[in-house]
């Protein structure tokens, strides 16, 4: 432990941060005592602490592209999805370990209580993070509250699995404990520390994701998996409770600086754009920052279409089914017109859901990278089709293929597709290492999406449920539910198009339980438009495609045992532990 809080002094010399604490003793001889006697090497152990909640711009391969949002350029997952790196957190016991010495040795220091106290708090809702991630992996793990001692007692130190249900009162009592002591506000220095409202919005969601596997999971295992589900009221009022805080506090609301829901002036694909890179807005709650060149990632490198760029790419490929998921300005269902013939690449999207505009990128899409984004797959012209990477012969400035695809082999998106969501589309300069938006862990209007789904599972509030997904309706600009209309699939296709893209969906299929429906020997579909050419005039059609290039020909197949991820790790460390069924 030492060592690593003296690789982290190290990396922070030059900030002058602790210098009171380096003019009283040589840098090298700096002990496990001095850090809790000093505020700022404090803060240095906790931002090691929040840098190890996994959430982020983590790799190049998304979540969504496990879920029916998209799938990944160099082909679609299909199976193993209790499996995929993802869906796995063999590493965070360490950081468990870590932050019950912190709490452990916080008590013990010589700064005011206040400081402790609010030090312990962000201890507590650290901790409640690591295990809520545990859980809805793994389910039951290993509940350990307090510092282990080493000293060759490794069986006495190997901790059997706890029930699913203890593992969330666990969270729930660590997440009251923090909603105590931490303020209702942070300085502009603290700015992304938690407080009172971001330990409610974690409740919210947890209590949520416990709500439902009560009420559609089975206890497995004696109960190391799933919760009774007489105890799904109980939870789905938890999160109803956690949401109704937030909302009645007025500290956070949907962002609206470019989009007026109530006079309807502005841009809504814009404003819904823009909640992800103008930095700090009203409507976040909690979120991971980055900064260039500090801490940057590589998300708009990683995702801008390969046409732009010489390396990376095009990861993030949406599929045609969630495309037709955004339903139209006007309510009704987002099935796209695939049987007629349009005058520009841009017709055939006209009157979706601004929201849509503002997340995916398809051909005709405007950029700031110097041109729009260009994808189709080839031009008839004269009976013959033209489907090379050579000129076309009418017109031998144009390729035959767009410079977007899409292609059947390198880093192209294979779907049609490509992602917008959080990209900065201003930014021409798309190298790995450049980007410093923030990812937005938490934002209000999931907690109003919780709300509006925990007390329809209750049968209660249906006037606040409804105001709440209209809120978010209007802001995106799209007509509001009539009472009659809202039910819980409303409600959960309303999060699946607010939340898209957003590490969110994977989770929803998991505590839902639909993966097994929604992933049955199915397919992923893309949409490749096609130029017809004549007398010196371009239109478009569409072709639905599936199979090769975009999945292999392979379906996708999420068996039972997906619901909890694969333990191996875990057993082969620790014979106490047993594995999830099926694997």
């Amino acid at each position: 432990m030492k060592n690593k809080i003296f690789a982290a002094c190290l990396l922070i010399t030059l900030s002058g941060c602790i210098k009171d604490v380096l003019d009283r003793k040589p840098l090298n001889i700096i002990t496990d005592d001095d850090v809790w006697e000093s505020k700022e090497l404090v803060d240095i152990y906790l931002a090691n602490l929040y840098d190890a909640i996994p959430i982020g711009f983590l790799n190049r391969v998304d979540q969504s592209n496990f879920t029916d949002e998209s799938s990944f350029m160099d082909g679609t997952y299909v199976s193993g999805y209790g499996n995929q790196w993802l869906s796995l957190n063999t590493g965070m016991y360490e950081w468990i370990r870590n932050v019950n010495y912190f709490l452990g040795r916080i008590g013990t220091s010589s700064l005011s209580e206040e400081d402790i106290r609010t030090l312990s708090a962000e201890g507590h809702f650290i901790r409640a993070y690591y295990y809520f991630d545990l859980v809805r992996k793994y389910g039951g793990m290993p509940l350990i509250k307090t510092v282990q001692n080493f000293d060759n007692n490794l069986e006495d130190i190997q901790i059997p699995r706890s029930k699913e249900e203890e593992v969330w009162e666990f969270i729930a009592s660590e997440l009251d404990s923090a909603i105590l002591d931490l303020p209702e506000t942070q300085e502009a220095a603290g700015a992304n520390r938690p407080t009172k409202y971001t330990a409610l919005a974690l409740k919210s969601r947890a209590m949520l994701y416990a709500g439902s596997i009560a009420k559609y999971g089975q206890v497995q295992l004696g109960g190391i998996l799933g919760i009774p589900s007489d105890k799904a009221e109980s939870y789905f009022t938890a999160s109803l409770d956690a949401s109704q805080k937030i909302i009645d506090s007025k500290h956070f609301s949907l962002y609206t600086k470019q989009y007026d829901p109530a006079t309807h002036a502005g841009d809504p694909v814009a404003n819904y754009q823009n909640i992800f890179l103008d930095e700090n807005n009203s409507e976040i709650i909690f979120q991971k920052a980055y900064s260039f060149p500090d801490k940057a990632h590589s998300y708009d490198n990683w995702n801008i279409p390969e046409g732009f760029t010489t390396n990376n790419g095009s990861s993030i490929a949406p599929t045609l089914e969630m495309v037709e998921s955004y339903e139209y300005i006007d309510g009704s269902p987002g099935d796209l017109k695939t049987d007629k013939e349009y005058d520009s690449p841009t017709g055939i999207f006209e009157g979706k859901d601004p929201r849509f505009e503002a997340s995916v990128l398809h051909g005709g899409s405007p950029t700031g990278w110097g041109r729009d984004v260009q994808i189709y797959r080839g031009i008839y012209a004269g009976g013959k089709l033209y489907e090379s990477l050579s000129p076309f012969p009418e017109e031998p400035s144009r390729r035959q293929v767009g410079l977007d695809g899409p292609f059947s082999s390198g880093n192209f998106g294979k779907t049609g597709f490509y992602i917008k969501k959080y990209m900065n589309i201003a930014n021409r300069v798309v190298e790995p290492g450049y980007s410093d938006q923030n990812y937005i862990d938490i934002r209000y209007a999931e907690i109003l999406l919780n709300a509006a789904e925990a007390a329809v599972e209750l049968g209660r509030d249906k006037t606040g449920a409804l105001d709440a997904i209209n809120q978010i309706r209007g802001r995106a600009g799209i007509k509001l539910l009539t009472a009659g209309e809202l039910t819980l699939d409303k409600i959960r296709h309303e999060r699946k198009i607010e939340l898209a893209f957003e590490d969110k969906r994977f989770w929803d299929i998991r505590r839902w339980r639909l993966g097994t429906n929604l992933f049955r020997n199915t397919y992923v579909h893309g949409l490749w438009p096609y130029l017809n050419y004549e007398n010196g005039k371009y239109t478009y059609t569409y072709k639905v495609v599936n199979g090769y290039p975009i999945d292999d020909g392979y379906p996708r197949i999420f068996e039972q045992r997906d619901y909890y991820s694969n333990l191996s790790a875990y057993v082969n460390s620790n014979p106490k532990i047993v594995n999830n069924p099926g694997w």
